[in-house]
């Protein structure tokens, strides 16, 4: 596990799945540190003594590797808000507009839309992305009242599970969707009133590495990194959703690499699992991330699930500057 989490690039099925699992491999390493510290303790011997000292140094190296993501950022973002805010609630730390987004992979089943609302509503959601949103979806969510909340919108559904949406409470300018994607990415520009600021929103559902999908799944993490690389130096964006990676993925390191930071690393929930979950299984890999440019601090972040999805959404507070 060491050996790919150090590799330059990602490799196929099954190690790319592989990776999701790193930080739990913390467990047995320290159990291999345990039994081989014991066994020189109890009878020393050199090929004993170089095992333990194998097992202590890849221990601290994955503990170097894991660590960051449980440290929050000193001077950029405090740590995670665990509830609900209310409506209008004042943060002591924002400087800039206060926004609040909120990102949801609601699956082809779908997520129960008045469900959806209470949360939206108990987070006092601004920003709201559902990739894979079909037109059922679309449909219960409007019967539901989500435009009363959230009145503007960029839609790019259909019926083939490839959908996706971003719903807003500030005026959106559309954009084009990511072009050439498996799922529909899409993407458009909020204008938050009374600050001058815009940001550009895109709503991420990024095709999995499953076996054959691979080559995709790194060329559209790439592609995002490139897009993100393009835009004017004073263009702040959010890119938030279902990117099928964790930063124990290449490709993913690479799109921070671009300029964009991890909203759940910088307060220090980088092991919030988003899934699978609803299912036989705890929740196990940090593959739904909220991705912030230079010039967004990060306030608070948390998880929440849904039932009807096999993926937790993602929250974040965040302070823009204008």
């Amino acid at each position: 596990m060491t050996v790919l989490r150090l590799a330059p690039g990602d490799f196929g099925t099954p190690w790319v799945q592989l990776l999701s699992l790193f930080p739990a491999s913390l467990f047995p390493s320290m159990a291999a540190m345990a039994a081989a510290l014991a066994a020189v303790f109890l009878n020393p011997r050199p090929a004993r003594t170089t095992l333990a000292a194998l097992a202590v140094g890849v221990l601290l190296g994955q503990l170097l590797l894991v660590a960051p993501r449980v440290i929050p950022v000193s001077g950029t973002a405090r740590a995670a808000i665990e509830a609900p805010r209310t409506a209008g609630a004042a943060s002591t730390q924002a400087v800039g507009q206060r926004l609040t987004v909120m990102a949801l992979n609601v699956g082809s089943s779908g997520v129960d839309a008045a469900a959806l609302l209470v949360q939206t509503r108990a987070w006092n959601v601004d920003i709201l992305a559902l990739p894979e949103l079909a037109p059922a979806g679309l449909e219960g969510l409007d019967g539901a009242g989500i435009g009363a909340d959230l009145p503007y919108r960029v839609l790019d559904v259909d019926g083939a599970g490839t959908g996706n949406a971003i719903f807003s409470r500030y005026p959106l300018q559309p954009m084009a969707r990511v072009p050439g994607t498996s799922f529909y990415q899409t993407r458009a520009v909020a204008a938050l009133p009374g600050t001058g600021a815009s940001i550009q929103l895109t709503s991420v559902h990024i095709d999995s590495p499953r076996p054959g999908h691979t080559p995709v799944w790194r060329t559209e993490l790439n592609q995002l990194a490139g897009l993100h690389r393009e835009l004017p130096v004073d263009r702040q964006s959010v890119l938030l959703g279902d990117f099928n990676a964790s930063i124990d993925h290449s490709g993913f390191r690479s799109l921070l690499a671009a300029g964009l930071a991890d909203a759940a690393q910088a307060v220090g929930k980088g092991l919030a699992p988003t899934w699978p979950a609803n299912g036989p299984v705890p929740a196990f890999a940090v593959i739904d991330h909220i991705l912030v440019s230079p010039g967004i601090t990060v306030l608070g972040f948390s998880t929440v699930r849904f039932p009807g999805t096999d993926h937790a959404a993602v929250v974040a507070t965040l302070s823009v500057m204008p």
